[in-house]
């Protein structure tokens, strides 16, 4: 046993457990303890070295979940055995419960870590999530904006998947899709949102349920199944076959049980052409399509027809089972049809209570409200690229919106001088290949055309014009840039060499391009930033698309002070955001930093820059250039993974820093 136990032990490991011992003693000791059952699940030092990685994160969270999952490796050491898996289970608890500590520690201490091992799980997740943007888009064709979509909790592999359900704002999917070829894949996905949208363009939703059987809301969900999806494919025709895809329920494949006659049923009402032996199923039929030929707008009438279908099952001693999911796979559980609060069903005539009350006596306006115990600021909420898992973590950092204090200017600060504008020389007129001028004595390019005619001109004895050459044209193009500043604790340190501080540079240079660019043609933005922890991204608005750079945004720039952390990816993509509204020819994000991105809740090598590199790519996507400038004099290799090789430059020297910053404005924009 204690050779096993050394096989695991090396540098990387050491340090690894080290830094866990500096977070959590408790999980330190756990993990250590579990050393002897763990080596037989571990191949070596670096696997080792990744485990306590992972357990040093959920303790900068959640000590107590921490030490929990540590305790169960002493016990359960195969959890251990897949990394990926035993991650994604980590990730989802420590996401999913971030408001419930109660739920929190369950999931650690009971829920099942292997629940994300079922590789066909996992694949079938993937797929659907690559497809969610567009399946929003084929929501909002139907008309149904405010949902959006996510997958089910996940459960044991050997478990049935739960069927889609639909809540306020919220459609979650199942994360398998049992039965369905996966060449099909895509279209159920399609199938379940256009039956989704029928229910809320067409059903009386969050009715009454009351006191009504499980089977009698089964059949009276599935009559409504069948009455939207009639009504929606009037409107659109094309939807019948690709619901009809799905319907496949044959006396052989479904069976005589309460799942396989409902199925039956719910193909007999989609297909006229199918015949069942089944009395039940043929009687359903007949009655649905009595009223759906009088009026498919009578719930009433449909309700009446569950019931007495309902009651022909109770006849056959057939009842819901308790995990009952409704035929075929595309369609949703109903829990949109139905309230489960209340004791009266909804279609059960009620009259209202009115009671008379003396406004006068009994309303009090409301006076004073304490305000100041609520945080105001604005949150916003963006993934974060896990490189191992090759993955987002959906909604895993959130970004908060420091309002800006109103400051008056510091006594000795620098008041700008609108007579006195400083001027980019090469910003005002730049290279534009989309601008061509044609016939010139001398340029860049052979004029062809020109050239053509020249020859044509010297073969009929004529003298040529000569001039046979063309350029590139100038003309000033519009640029929106935010200019974002790293306002983390090291910005408080002197640049070696000197004695001025990065704030006092980043400043300067901030100051400069604020100043120096025309603000009737170009949009500059003064962002900064600063992070303790993903829940915390601290981002600050120094000066706006829309402000002057006047006396108040000189007092902000010159009040800014360094703290905290460099949550760089976070930052970025706040900052693509806010570019994202802005009409402008180019759009530029120029970064002013000394140091790579760091936080205090990340141990793992290499996590926070590949996070930025994910979202300078991302940026990129939507048309946003992003450069960074730094004083770090190590930078390089960092710099060039997370902004690309000619994306970057490092000043040597922090008198330098300011006209870097012009300069590569000026480079940008020629581009």
């Amino acid at each position: 046993m204690t050779y096993q136990v050394e096989h695991l032990q090396g540098p990387a490991s050491a340090s690894r457990l080290a830094l866990l011992s500096g977070v959590d003693v408790s999980t330190h000791d756990a993990l250590v303890e579990a050393l002897p059952w763990l080596a037989d699940h571990l191949e070596g030092d670096r696997e080792l070295a990744t485990l306590a990685e992972l357990l040093t994160q959920v303790a900068t969270e959640a000590p107590e979940a921490a030490q929990e999952l540590a305790r169960r490796l002493g016990s359960e050491a195969q959890i251990a055995a897949d990394a990926m898996g035993l991650r994604k289970w980590v990730l989802h608890g420590l996401q999913h419960y971030r408001r419930d500590p109660k739920r929190r520690l369950n999931h650690f201490a009971w829920s099942d870590p292997r629940v994300f091992a079922d590789r066909r799980t996992e694949n079938d997740s993937a797929h659907l999530l690559a497809h969610r943007d567009g399946l929003l888009h084929y929501l909002d064709g139907f008309g149904c904006h405010k949902h959006g979509i996510e997958l089910h909790n996940p459960i044991h592999p050997k478990l049935p998947q739960p069927a889609a359900a639909v809540g306020d704002e919220m459609i979650r999917m199942p994360r398998r899709c049992d039965g369905v070829d996966p060449s099909k894949r895509a279209l159920l996905y399609r199938a379940t949102m256009a039956h989704i949208a029928a229910h809320l363009r067409y059903s009386p939703v969050a009715r009454l349920a009351g006191n009504r059987r499980p089977r009698l809301l089964a059949v009276m969900a599935l009559i409504e199944d069948a009455r939207v999806e009639r009504l929606m494919a009037y409107e659109y025709p094309g939807l019948w076959e690709l619901w009809g895809l799905f319907h496949v329920a044959t006396r052989e494949t479904a069976g005589f049980d309460f799942a396989g006659l409902t199925a039956r049923l719910a193909r007999a009402l989609h297909d006229l052409t199918y015949d069942d032996s089944n009395a039940w199923v043929m009687e359903g039929r007949t009655l649905f399509e009595q009223v759906a030929a009088r009026d498919l707008y009578d719930v009433a009438g449909f309700d009446r027809i569950a019931r007495e279908l309902s009651i022909r099952l109770g006849v056959m001693r057939l009842d819901a089972p308790m995990h009952y999911r409704p035929s075929p796979v595309y369609r949703d559980d109903n829990s949109v049809l139905w309230d489960a609060r209340g004791t009266t069903p909804e279609d059960e005539e009620q009259k209202p209570v009115i009671e008379e009350v003396d406004v006068g006596s009994q309303i009090e306006t409301p006076r004073d409200f304490d305000l100041s115990n609520v945080d105001l600021r604005h949150r916003f909420r963006y993934p974060e690229w896990d490189h191992k898992l090759e993955t987002l973590r959906e909604d895993w950092v959130t970004v908060i919106e420091i309002p800006s204090a109103a400051q008056k200017a510091p006594n000795g600060s620098k008041r700008f001088n609108a007579e006195r504008r400083p001027r980019m020389r090469g910003l005002d007129r730049t290279p534009d290949r989309s601008i061509r001028r044609n016939r010139l004595p001398e340029g860049d390019e052979l004029d062809i055309t020109a050239a053509v005619d020249n020859a044509i001109e010297q073969r009929a004895n004529l003298a040529p014009d000569g001039r046979i050459f063309r350029r590139h044209g100038r003309r000033r193009r519009a640029t929106a840039i935010v200019l974002l500043m790293d306002l983390s604790a090291s910005t408080g340190r002197f640049v070696p060499g000197s004695f001025t501080t990065v704030m006092d540079v980043e400043k300067q240079a901030a100051m400069t391009v604020a100043q120096a660019l025309d603000d009737r043609r170009d949009r500059v933005a003064v962002h900064g930033f600063a992070s303790n922890g993903r829940n915390e991204v601290n981002y600050q608005r120094i000066k706006d698309f829309d402000e002057p750079f006047d006396a108040p945004q000189q007092a902000r720039l010159d009040g800014l002070s360094g703290g905290l952390s460099t949550r760089m990816g976070a930052a970025l993509r706040h900052a693509s955001t806010a570019l994202d509204g802005q009409d402008a020819d180019q759009k530029v994000i120029l970064m002013l930093t000394d140091g790579e991105p760091s936080d205090v809740d990340v141990v793992e090598d290499d996590y926070l820059v590949e996070d930025a590199r994910h979202a300078v790519a991302a940026a990129a996507s939507r048309g946003i250039r992003t450069f960074c400038l730094t004083l770090d004099r190590r930078a390089d290799g960092y710099v060039r993974r997370i902004f690309g090789a000619r994306n970057f430059l490092i000043a040597d020297r922090a008198d330098a820093f300011a006209g870097k910053a012009g300069q590569t404005l000026v480079r940008l924009a020629a581009h």
